[in-house]
């Protein structure tokens, strides 16, 4: 029972120490936008593992990790989350059988540890939490196996701190910004936490003084970024389970052309995250295997926001129960995702969107605002646009979960595309005809971006200095200029041509007077072309730009 009681303390403090730094852990990014969200993600999962295990009693060690495990698993986020959670599966397969919690069992956990994790990924990257736990297990090896508890758990500290200090050095990204690697950092983090426990019997509390950090939701991965962040949960048919091998997902999402591939199968379960020009693709495929499992896609800004500051008037929500009954009394309705208040009133009031989701500054609304839309429109049909790649799943997720109204997702991922959607949607269309002519509507308009950076960078090859002004066209970075007039003419200029019909701008909160003068010179002395400026009062962004 002593062993159950530190184990459980162990993990608890290890949790507790990855919320305390997740902020900062989100900030160690190395795209120049100050937007990361792998401590989010490290941080959620965690907690869902956690709270499976909280209030209830387990006879062995291996029963415990077991279950944490599992909950890690089913509430894996993101591509760091899936990788820490098959860190913490190898630790419970290797330690099924413990009895002792001595050096021995945990080196058996470890060695598990650095197989599983490695497997889940189709191209591990050194110089990343993957690192961290192969050096912890390779190096560990090497230890006495009745060595005292304390004295390895220094060592394993000491490892894992040197390693994560040496991820620059393995990894140009990040030497190129000057930082550690996000997810190690998160890792060592939570190794430790337990060693507080283990050293001091103390469990480290949770703060209520977080880092503040706020930011968009573009995620930089080692691997070149594109495409839909897609993720999904299958619960096997039995033809499927202990059959199924990872290397047949893997090999398959790469010939579609996906990166940033992550594949578990546990047990009865499988999880996926990967990068994918055709979410649609991924999921069809996936489904051959099993049914989606109906989970609850929170908002990861609004839910941390609520459980890290209590913030007031947060619309996430605890439940995906749709109470009210509906009777459908319109034909069809439209929701769109937005990033601020600006942007919703002119979403609603001047393109004619039913709702538009307010998802903030990181564009991540969940399920359940989409499900607690869709009961709003009471509607017989609705076009949901998410407006950014990263909510795709959760606009998925709310289309199979609807049980009334018949759901169309439009696969809008910038802003600029949505507000094409809006001004191409037909009511007196058939839903196939407005599909179609979205669709293609949107492929016709150019996301052009503006942000300052916050840090020096190398990213597609170009160099970027901190505090210069970025061009971002459909979440890329195409060039930079210490002026943002300059910007405007050697990069803007790029995307407007003769068959330009109008140009829309959307300003933002850190958009100056004199950066709105600038472009409104540019374009007046260059282009015959008509253009509309609206406060978007958007964060991260001071332009967002739409050439259509």
């Amino acid at each position: 029972m002593e062993k159950l009681i530190l184990i459980k303390d162990a993990m608890t403090s290890a949790v507790n120490n990855l919320y305390n730094n997740y902020p900062h852990i989100d900030k160690l990014n190395v795209f120049p936008v100050p937007d990361g969200d792998t401590g989010t993600n490290m941080n959620l999962t965690a907690t869902n593992g956690y709270n499976d295990v909280k209030d209830i009693e387990f006879k062995t060690i291996g029963e415990f990790l077991n279950v944490f495990a599992r909950g890690l698993i089913m509430g894996a986020r993101g591509n760091s989350g899936v990788i820490f959670s098959q860190i913490v599966k190898g630790l419970a397969k290797g330690m099924n059988d413990a009895t002792e919690l001595s050096a021995a069992e945990w080196k058996k956990g470890f060695a598990e540890s650095k197989i599983i994790a490695y497997r889940a990924v189709m191209k591990p990257v050194e110089g990343t939490i993957l690192t961290v736990i192969r050096e912890v297990a390779e190096q560990s090896d090497l230890l006495p196996d009745d060595m005292d508890i304390k004295e390895f758990w220094n060592k394993i500290i000491s490892i894992a701190n040197q390693t994560l200090e040496n991820t620059p050095n393995l990894l140009q990204a990040l030497k190129d910004v000057g930082v550690v690697d996000s997810g190690a950092y998160g890792l060592v983090k939570f190794l430790e936490g337990m060693n507080s426990v283990i050293q001091l019997n103390e469990i480290i509390a949770k703060t209520d003084k977080l880092e503040i950090n706020e930011g968009g939701n573009i995620e930089m991965e080692i691997e070149a970024e594109f495409g839909y962040c897609t993720e999904g949960i299958v619960m096997l048919n039995q033809e499927w389970i202990d059959k199924l091998q990872t290397s047949a997902i893997k090999d398959q999402l790469q010939i579609y052309g996906n990166t940033s591939i992550v594949v578990v199968i546990d047990e009865d379960i499988l999880k996926v995250h990967t990068h994918a020009l055709s979410p649609g693709q991924v999921l069809m495929f996936l489904q051959q295997y099993g049914d989606f499992k109906t989970i609850k896609v929170d908002n990861m800004n609004l839910q941390a926001d609520k459980q890290v500051k209590g913030t007031e008037g947060s619309s996430w929500q605890e439940t995906t129960t749709i109470k009210l009954e509906r009777r459908l009394n319109n034909e069809y309705a439209t929701i769109a995702v937005v990033s601020s208040p600006e942007m919703k009133k002119y979403f609603e009031k001047e393109l004619g969107i039913d709702i538009a989701i307010d998802g903030g500054s990181k564009m991540n609304p969940s399920t359940n605002d989409f499900l607690k839309a869709i009961e709003d429109v009471d509607a017989k049909t609705v076009y949901l646009m998410p407006n950014n790649g990263n909510v795709l799943l959760a606009a998925k997720q709310a289309e199979k979960e609807e049980t009334k109204s018949k759901i169309i997702v439009i696969p809008t991922k910038t802003i600029q595309q949505g507000m094409t959607a809006a001004l191409s949607f037909d009511p007196s269309a058939t839903t196939v005809k407005n599909t179609k002519a979205i669709t293609s509507a949107i492929k016709n308009v150019v996301s052009f971006q503006v942000s300052q950076a916050a840090k020096d960078s190398v990213v597609n090859q170009i160099k970027i200095k901190k505090d210069q002004q970025m061009a971002i066209v459909d979440g890329k970075i195409v060039g930079t200029a210490n002026d943002i007039g300059i910007l405007f003419e050697k990069q803007l200029s790029r995307f407007i041509t003769n068959k330009t019909e109008i140009i829309t701008i959307f300003i933002g909160q850190d958009a100056s007077a004199k950066s709105v003068s600038q472009l409104r010179k540019f374009l007046d002395e260059n282009f015959d072309v008509e253009y509309e400026i609206i406060e978007g009062g958007q964060k991260v962004y001071s332009f967002i730009i739409a050439v259509e």
